[in-house]
């Protein structure tokens, strides 16, 4: 080897000792996000788990077509509510909105505060017939077994509604009374069409009010998604991924199925649902993705991932790669598009003429609908698909909450206020909620609930552990405090 290349190969190897000493130098420089041990959990009103209970029992469905609502269950509902919080009907007026959401509006001591707004839904999705006999308690039983709740809405959200309705009324018989005033906003159709939060909006712009801070459902805490941390990580909703639906139709001539054609409607379609779901859409780390990377990365007890994350500089591709193999992590780097309903043919013997696609997208911020909708074009690549955007309700990707403001901190410091060495990071939501109406009426819109992994979201056994709901009336406590 001559001079030159030795001294060649001497500076490559210096480079990388050098690179190699500065990534390891910034990883175990990282700090691990401060530790707070939470205030002991003030006990559960007497009355608090039975009223939970009654409301999951009264079976407040939302239907995907308003006009089939249940409107005894929503009227029993109301009565519900007139009953067990009789403070706050006596001192706290109350707005009937699109005949069933709610505005309650507690008066502040200092009117040049802008309010703040605490949100939650009550209507519920229906449970599946096909699904019942999976189920281990009567679905709107509200039965407590030990120390959960069980049925539908336990989590999703009559959690949030009845923990904010406890927190109101407890603080009223203490004869406490905000400073800054606090409105009360319950949707009816969160799990449909969301009217009743549009209702609700544009009752407070008719009243020219702009609040400080809004929070609803949404982030909750997390300990099984990313277990390596040994350490609980609240994901603080900061702004909403976008969503949009799609059909896609195939139409070619059926007939007889003794005597079929090379090619059907639904040869057609599977094909292009084949080629779509073999294409990926873009990966991206937004700045709430970074700074959630960042937040955790001194916790890592992982050391490979420790590294990657104190150095997303030199390994952004890698983790991005790692986030991806995940279904959570792709959903939070990349607008997801999935088929969710096939629908073709009347019988076993008729080759139908029409097959058809029911494909839901939740986009990215930065991307919009009309973006998707050309992917999935070019992904299909057949002029033969029809595709238009269909359904009751789409829209784009929300603005941010800024996670370095005042609004977030106080978020942040109220969880960390009921949970022990919490790490509170900003997180873009991968699914919808009413909030993203108040937007119009707020730069402070947060989505967060103090439950911790919730279970059975939309699904079998939906349960609430007793502690989760005893959190969530200290942390809405601590929030009309603040």
């Amino acid at each position: 080897m001559n001079v030159g290349k030795k001294i060649a190969a001497l500076l490559i190897l210096l480079i990388v000792l050098v690179l190699a000493g500065w990534i390891l130098i910034r990883t175990f420089n990282a700090k691990p996000w401060p530790k707070h041990k939470a205030a002991p959990l003030v006990a559960l009103p007497s009355a608090a788990l039975n009223h939970l209970s009654t409301a999951i029992s009264i079976p407040t469905i939302s239907p995907q077509d308003p006009s089939r609502i249940d409107s005894a269950a929503f009227l029993k509902y109301r009565s519900f509510l007139d009953s067990a919080y009789p403070m706050i009907h006596q001192r706290l007026s109350r707005n009937i909105v699109a005949d069933f959401s709610y505005v309650y509006t507690w008066k502040g001591t200092d009117s040049s505060l802008a309010p703040l707004i605490l949100m939650a839904h009550y209507d519920v999705v229906p449970v599946e017939p096909s699904a019942l006999s999976l189920w281990t308690v009567k679905p709107f039983g509200g039965e407590i077994k030990g120390d959960t709740i069980f049925g539908r809405g336990s989590v999703d959200d009559k959690c949030s509604m009845i923990s904010i309705m406890e927190t109101v009324e407890a603080l009223l018989r203490q004869n406490f009374t905000p400073r800054r005033t606090v409105l009360l906003c319950f949707g009816h159709n969160e799990e449909s069409t969301g009217q009743g939060a549009v209702a609700i909006v544009h009752l407070l712009q008719q009243r020219n009010i702009r609040a400080e801070m809004v929070v609803d459902e949404g982030g909750e805490f997390t300990r099984e998604k990313l277990g390596d941390l040994q350490r609980p990580v609240a994901l603080i909703g900061i702004g909403e991924k976008g969503y949009a639906t799609f059909e896609l139709l195939a139409e070619k001539t059926g007939g007889h199925s003794s005597r079929p054609d090379k090619e059907t409607a639904i040869d057609i379609l599977s094909r292009a649902l084949y080629k779509l779901r073999g294409e990926e859409t873009p990966r991206r780390i937004l700045a709430p993705t970074r700074e959630f990377l960042t937040r955790i990365s001194g916790a890592s007890s992982d050391f490979p991932r420790k590294i990657a994350l104190n150095n997303l500089w030199l390994f952004e591709g890698y983790v991005v790669y790692k986030l991806g193999e995940d279904k959570d992590g792709r959903a939070m780097i990349s607008t997801t598009i999935v088929p969710t309903i096939l629908e073709s043919g009347i019988r076993e013997n008729v080759i139908p003429s029409q097959a058809r696609a029911i494909v839901n997208s939740r986009i990215l911020p930065g991307e919009s609908i009309k973006e998707v909708q050309e992917f999935i074009r070019k992904a299909v690549d057949d002029n033969r698909i029809k595709i238009k955007l269909t359904g009751d309700f789409s829209t784009e990707p929300s603005p941010m909450t800024d996670f370095h403001s005042d609004v977030f901190k106080r978020v942040a410091d109220a969880a960390s206020a009921v949970e022990d060495d919490v790490i509170p990071v900003p997180y873009i939501m991968v699914g919808a909620t009413d909030s993203r109406n108040f937007r119009a009426i707020s730069n402070g819109v947060i989505n967060f609930c103090p439950i911790t992994d919730g279970k059975g979201y939309h699904g079998i056994d939906e349960r609430l552990p007793t502690k989760d709901f005893q959190r969530a009336i200290q942390f809405y406590t601590l929030l009309i405090n603040g």
